[in-house]
């Protein structure tokens, strides 16, 4: 069988512009976590088994590889949002200004950046590796190992899945922008040779395929239906469809396979009493999770880099809570996730903050190990919650989507004002709930994309909170600015002259 080299030769070369020291196409396909050499052929499900490491590894990142759920994502997919999260101009040191300062207008700008490029395709390519050698059937133990090796065909077909549907949203403009007709990003569905140079596709077509690959994996009865923490299962993958369905404006069939997890998955709300030690480093409880990452020792981590040492103020104190988000959480005392949040203890920021709290308590390191954060989360059933109330509300079932509403926020306040009935629910008041329960998870941005919604960091002086001073076209902008969708880095396209730039970013 064909062994992997590259997705292709344009990641090897913007690595290079990049100052990695290695300057190879090898780069896609480096030793998972255990030593194997990931270029080896897979010959046995134990070789399968070695692959399938690394296409986790690679999912969570390393030192060399932080752009994608190590870091990177999270960046984004909040500071680029930045009205509810937002850079710390007092203490930060740069890691996570980028994308909140918008201070870029042009590709080369992205070379450097933690945008999310390298390693979801690196999660693509070694998955489009177990898939081929799965589908292949000439594994030397693939009549014994059957079952083993359907199910991680299912996985590797899960995360091919969650990965082009993650550089589609920040490659791509909003499916429900134009219902997928412009330019998505490369689909790579199959094992490729280096000299491959494969162009952009449509975002309709990645999406096409993305929920291809999700309902394949789901129908093949080959997932796991129990939860085994840093790898996906049924229920995991079912999770994710419904986000995908969700931001195609596909409601009717978000509400379904949300209702099918929340109903048949096994999973349960955290309590308000629950909640605050739910993410306990050393003792999560598990119950919500879908889908996490499991980081669990220092050979396993992305280092000074990671996305927990750039959220807590033990770190590097990249990210804190806007004022107006901390104003708007708080205006409910009662609401548990008041104490998800820290107020600074950093003596040059208490002139600035005071004793509001600030700094997000979600990702915390291991035995106060700031580079370990064992719980790095991807999709949580109170998502699934929220997804399924807003698509009953946009498919005109109040009462079902204040149902779901009011399961989620009665396990977060106990103010009974909070709860909402099927003549007082609002698609407002549902998308100001995602807004307080996943904060500092990455998902702001894209709903602000897909529900079209204007950015609004601030708009004078006095509505500025502790922000630092931004760019006009940074204070407030919407999804038709070109910089709402990212530059694809300008090594990549220097080296497939294939790919198509985004409108308006020169070199």
């Amino acid at each position: 069988m064909n062994v992997l080299k590259s997705i292709y030769t344009t990641a090897a070369l913007a690595l290079c512009v990049m100052g990695v020291s290695s300057c190879g196409n090898e780069w896609l396909d480096v030793s998972p976590s255990n030593g194997t050499d990931a270029e080896s052929a897979i010959n046995s499900s134990s070789d399968l088994d070695a692959a399938r490491t690394g296409m986790y590894a690679a999912l969570k990142g390393t030192r060399d590889f932080t752009d994608y759920y190590g870091q990177g994502f999270f960046i984004y997919g909040d500071m680029h949002a930045g009205d509810d999260y937002q850079y710390n101009n007092i203490s930060g040191s740069n890691r996570a200004s980028f994308f909140y300062n918008m201070n870029y207008s042009t590709a080369s700008d992205f070379t450097r950046a933690l945008v999310p490029w390298q390693s979801p395709y690196m999660v693509i390519g070694r998955a489009n590796r177990i898939i081929a050698a799965a589908e292949e059937g000439s594994l030397t133990d693939q009549t014994d190992a059957q079952a083993t090796i359907n199910q991680y065909a299912a996985e590797a077909k899960v995360l091919r899945a969650l990965a082009h549907f993650d550089l589609v949203r920040i490659y791509g403009k909003p499916y429900t922008e134009d219902q997928g007709a412009s330019d998505g990003v490369p689909l790579v569905t199959t094992v490729l040779e280096s000299s491959a140079k494969p162009a952009r596709s449509t975002v309709k077509e990645v999406y096409t395929q993305v929920v291809k690959d999700l309902t394949e994996a789901i129908s093949s009865g080959a997932l796991a239906t129990k939860s085994t923490p840093g790898y996906v299962n049924l229920w995991g993958a079912k999770a994710i469809l419904s986000r995908v369905y969700l931001n195609m404006g596909d409601y009717a069939n978000a509400l379904t396979t949300a209702e099918d997890v929340i109903k048949n998955s096994g999973a349960s709300l955290w309590t308000r009493d629950e909640y605050v030690d739910a993410w306990s480093a050393e003792k999560p409880n598990e119950s919500e999770f879908l889908f996490r990452i499991s980081v669990t020792d220092n050979k396993d981590n992305n280092d000074l880099e990671g996305i927990g040492n750039l959220q807590q103020q033990d770190g590097y104190a990249e990210m804190v809570a806007t004022k107006k988000f901390v104003e708007m959480l708080s205006a409910d005392a009662n609401d548990v996730r008041n104490d998800i949040f820290e107020p600074t203890s950093i003596d040059e920021e208490k002139s600035t903050y005071g004793t509001n709290r600030v700094y997000l308590n979600k990702l915390r390191g291991l035995n106060g190990n700031t580079r370990i954060i064992p719980i790095v989360p991807i999709i949580r059933l109170s998502e699934v919650y929220l997804t399924a109330a807003e698509c009953a509300f946009r498919t005109n079932d109040k009462t079902k989507a204040a149902e779901y509403l009011n399961d989620l926020v009665k396990n977060r306040t106990t103010t009974a004002s909070a709860l909402v009935t099927a003549s007082t629910v609002t698609l407002e008041r549902i998308l100001i709930e995602r807004r307080k329960e996943l904060v500092g998870e990455g998902q702001r941005y894209f709903d602000a994309l897909r529900n079209n919604e204007t950015i609004v960091r601030y708009t004078s002086e006095a509505d500025k909170g502790w922000q630092a001073s931004l760019s006009k076209d940074a204070q407030s902008f919407n999804r038709d600015y070109y910089k709402a969708i990212a530059a694809i880095p300008q090594a990549e396209i220097n080296a497939n002259k294939n790919i198509k730039q985004n409108p308006q970013y020169g070199e």
